[in-house]
């Protein structure tokens, strides 16, 4: 089995966080000696393709402190000027690629600035996460072509030998059929299309903003929906979990 991995660098936001100090002190460290980059210890492994290629990512990641200067009595802390915060992101964000090789960046939602797609080996890493499964289902997003068809089968390639069913949810698309087809082809598996995908069942759901949602769906509630909303989630909790250790 060919053994591969990666080195990600996230980018998020420390709410609540004074690194450096209250107040200017501790802004002016900041802004001075950069975001201090810290790595997760614990490496996420994940499998691609019908050949099950192996690899593991290795997590970096850069906070961005929510607290800025100490504001004046009676009103509110004042916010990171733009230009500094984007700053301070693209120096760490070049400083890991430079020193720690992470080919791959990503950036929480709420800085809203670059790095936006999920590297397929991170979906990976969250789907194997919900091993054993033998059914799955899968939705692809609206103007899906030919890459995202390619994409899927990376993702789900590994399992299909072992796939009883796969499900469809969405709205129509000419990659639905072009799935089936492969599906029954090669694997002899039988798609079906659902409105509510079951709870025990990884919902692999390729639209770009996770939009798909059902309320009260126990496929959400259950941790089972993997989207960019969802990866988004599971990084962000990961780095801030206490189970870290400091780069510089």
């Amino acid at each position: 089995m060919e053994t591969n991995g990666i080195n990600l660098f996230y980018m998020g936001i420390a709410y609540g966080d004074y690194p450096g100090g209250d107040g200017r002190a501790g802004h002016r460290k900041v802004k001075k000696e950069g975001l201090p980059i810290g790595k997760v210890r614990r490496e996420f492994p994940y499998l691609l393709g019908e050949s099950r290629r192996a690899g593991r990512i290795q997590i970096y990641y850069a906070l961005l402190p929510e607290y800025r200067k100490k504001a004046a009595f009676f009103s509110h802390p004042k916010s990171w000027k733009p230009e500094a915060a984007r700053r301070l992101l693209e120096e760490a964000d070049r400083k890991a690629a430079l020193t720690l090789d992470c080919r791959e960046q990503v950036w929480a939602a709420e800085l809203n600035l670059q790095h936006s797609e999920i590297p397929t080996e991170l979906t990976a890493a969250l789907l194997y996460r919900q091993r054993p499964f033998d059914k799955i289902c899968i939705t692809f997003s609206p103007d899906a072509g030919e890459y995202e068809f390619e994409r899927v089968i990376e993702l789900v390639g590994p399992y299909l030998s072992r796939t009883r069913q796969v499900l469809f949810k969405g709205d129509e698309n000419p990659m639905y059929e072009m799935l089936e087809g492969y599906l029954y082809d090669q694997f002899g598996i039988l798609a079906a299309r659902t409105d509510v995908p079951p709870a025990e069942v990884p919902w692999l759901d390729m639209k770009e903003d996770g939009a798909d949602l059902i309320t009260g769906s126990a496929s959400l509630l259950s941790g089972k929906h993997i989207n960019r909303r969802e990866t988004l989630k599971f990084l962000d909790t990961t780095v801030k979990n206490g189970y870290n250790t400091k780069v510089n």
